[in-house]
């Protein structure tokens, strides 16, 4: 029961995130409660006890209500090459220290199976040092160096790589505009060029519809009113080339032209 209550308590953690995800829209969050969510109804079976009926009615009930809105979860996780590569970084480090340690466990006292290895790993990569285990051997101190130095240099890059987009789109988003990684992700989506009144019951529309599109306009207030909406949208003169090629508009499925001004949404279109 003690082991089930340990692992009870990292699934509800877990799930936290998941439920993040969900809210968000995300298939990723989905497949989580698809997995979890089992897992925390055999734990509540597990325990056995009064308190924990609830734990797998309300386990079981939850996993039906996600089957059932599986098409509500459409949004893909979006991550790029780099993001990935720091976060296989740290697992591969953490896998290279436990199965180092594991192996070479005749000369690391107190390591007896993989759990113990795992535990030095994390210890070493957090840089804590608790005591409990220490390397006996000229060769067991130098792989725990090489574990050292590997994890916290993993751990190093991997949190600019994974926390940097994160602010930038932050300090992005409060000063209105995109950042050029969101950019580069925009595929089949309608391009707006302008916004005013013309515009406001075509964006209505398409948020209805839950289509991706990009607002394209020079005022800069209403880039922030927009971003206060979650819609996407960036500063740029709709009739220059520059801010088009950064909207992705070959990428675009669709344009819609509503600047306003008769003259301009004709040399937008010319453009």
């Amino acid at each position: 029961r003690e082991t089930v209550g340990f692992t009870g308590t990292l699934t509800g953690f877990v799930l936290l995130t998941g439920a993040y995800a969900l809210r968000r829209g995300y298939r990723t969050g989905w497949y989580m409660a698809l997995v979890l969510l089992p897992l925390t109804a055999a734990q509540g079976l597990l325990q056995g006890s009064a308190y924990s009926f609830p734990l797998v009615v309300l386990s079981s009930l939850a996993l039906v209500v996600t089957l059932l809105n599986y098409r509500r979860f459409d949004r893909e996780l979006d991550m790029t090459a780099t993001q990935l590569a720091a976060i296989v970084a740290i697992v591969g480090a953490q896998v290279y220290g436990t199965v180092g340690t594991y192996a070479l466990r005749e000369d690391f006292p107190g390591v007896n199976n993989l759990v113990d290895a795992f535990w030095f790993t994390l210890v070493t990569a957090s840089t804590v040092g608790y005591g409990d285990i220490t390397p006996s051997t000229p060769t067991a101190k130098l792989f725990g160096v090489s574990v050292l130095l590997v994890s916290v240099a993993s751990f190093a890059v991997a949190l600019g790589v994974l926390l940097t987009p994160a602010i930038e789109a932050r300090l992005t988003k409060v000063l209105g505009g995109m950042t050029d990684s969101q950019l580069d992700l925009l595929e089949n989506h309608v391009l707006v060029l302008g916004y005013g009144d013309l515009t406001e019951p075509i964006i209505e529309e398409l948020l209805a519809a839950d289509a991706q599109f990009l607002v394209v306009t020079e005022d800069q207030d209403r880039i922030r009113q927009l971003g206060e909406h979650d819609v996407d949208a960036f500063a740029g003169d709709p009739s220059d080339d520059e801010p088009l090629h950064r909207a992705k508009i070959e990428e675009a499925r669709a344009v819609v032209v509503a600047t306003e001004n008769d003259a301009q949404d004709a040399l937008t279109i010319l453009t």
